[in-house]
């Protein structure tokens, strides 16, 4: 069984985020949580937030992306 449970954030000697990074940085942590509990064992932490940013990238490519629109 999984025991990874995300720390406490320490902001000491960062700037703070907006709202709209702080939500995205939720996101990217709760969606790298689950599919590191998913995998049993087959990802590691890192490799789990690596697939979650690639994966909330192409959602945000393709929700951008209007059809018929040329560039």
């Amino acid at each position: 069984m999984n025991d990874f449970t995300p720390g406490r954030r320490s902001r000491k000697g960062r700037p703070q985020m907006t709202p709209e990074q702080q939500a995205l940085t939720d996101e990217l942590a709760r969606r790298a949580t689950e599919m590191w509990a998913e995998s049993d064992g087959e990802l590691s932490i890192a490799e789990a937030v690596e697939l979650a940013a690639f994966r909330m990238g192409a959602e945000t490519a393709q929700t951008m992306t209007e059809p018929g629109v040329e560039s």
